[in-house]
């Protein structure tokens, strides 16, 4: 299933909803588990969310190319999926989504305050989301989660944010391996 050999990638696959994670599940089976599953584990993020670098916390899960984040940027069902997981995420934030726009919603900060302090598995996750999001075409997306996060951290934050800040605007920085668009 590599790049050019006229086979889908598993992450391709994954997002259509044609293939499952390292795990067996689906897309749509992770992205309606309740929050407390959301936050408590921590090997299914790298699937909603693929990135060029590997992961630590999960090795298994495949790595997002440049043919990927072209497919997923040229295709609405796919960024659709994408979408559908950042909003699975919102919710255990508390934050709601209405296009490119991100507000707090009803039950912010989420069920679980925790990722209001400082640096967490929840501040790598949102960075892991900005990333992927940008990558993949969607950095109206992901700039409006930025926005929103950087209000959050001036109003809401319970501990030092400044690192978190920092990867979050780097986020959507271009792989140094990638041909950069258009060149």
């Amino acid at each position: 299933m590599g790049e050019g050999d006229g086979c889908m990638s598993v992450v391709i696959e994954f997002l259509a909803g044609r293939g499952a994670d390292s795990e067996g599940r689906m897309i749509g089976e992770i992205q309606g588990r309740p929050e407390i599953w959301l936050e408590s584990r921590h090997d299914f993020i790298q699937w909603l969310f693929p990135l060029p670098e590997p992961s630590g916390a999960n090795p298994d899960a495949p790595l997002l190319t440049r043919a990927d984040a072209a497919a997923i940027a040229g295709d609405g069902a796919l960024k659709a999926a994408l979408l559908a997981s950042v909003d699975a995420m919102a919710r255990l934030y508390g934050l709601h989504r209405a296009g490119a726009l991100f507000a707090r919603g009803p039950a912010f900060p989420g069920p679980f305050r925790d990722w209001l302090g400082p640096i967490d598995h929840n501040h790598l996750r949102l960075t892991r989301i900005l990333r992927c999001l940008s990558l993949c075409g969607l950095v109206e997306t992901a700039d409006g989660l930025r926005r929103l996060l950087d209000e959050i951290a001036a109003a809401e934050a319970l501990g030092a944010w400044g690192l978190s800040l920092k990867y979050w605007r780097d986020a959507g920085a271009w792989p140094a391996h990638w041909t950069a668009p258009g060149g």
